[in-house]
């Protein structure tokens, strides 16, 4: 079973990652939380993943911290179902700076960032939760997407 991030989720972390509530559009935030599913056969994670990145950068929803709300969405997502990030975080928050400028596509810097975890998370882990652990671990990629954030 796939855990999949609502909109509510999205908002949360853009609450999290800018310390402030921003005005959103909401069409555009839904479009970009259905970009996590896939129709079909919705088990590719790392391309769903790369989806919601995509979404997240191409048409930000927010006025503030979309780069950092993708970051940690995709994360989330990822390690939700299975994956961890395998890069530092300046090597992460330079791939997600090469897809907001257009400099590289989402699929490749998903591919580039992640890969099937050694020991995945519990599935008992709530998202919330989850969602913290990822804005703490990288604390770091956090502060460097902020400045063009």
């Amino acid at each position: 079973m796939i855990d999949y991030l609502t909109v509510h989720d999205l908002v949360w972390i853009n609450n999290v990652v800018t310390g402030k509530v921003n005005r959103f559009d909401y069409v555009t935030l839904e479009e970009a939380m259905a970009a996590q599913y896939q129709y079909g056969n919705s088990s590719e994670i790392l391309v769903q993943a790369a989806n919601l990145l995509n979404s997240l950068l191409k048409k930000p929803p927010f006025t503030d911290g979309n780069r950092r709300t993708a970051f940690i969405a995709m994360n989330t997502f990822l390690n939700a179902n299975g994956f961890a990030t395998v890069v530092d975080d300046a090597a992460a928050a330079g791939l997600i700076q090469s897809v907001a400028n257009g400099a590289t596509t989402s699929i490749s810097a998903v591919n580039q960032l992640a890969d099937r975890a050694v020991i995945p998370l519990k599935a008992s882990i709530a998202l919330r939760t989850l969602i913290t652990h990822e804005c703490n671990l990288h604390a770091d990629a956090l502060k460097i997407l902020a400045t063009d954030d």
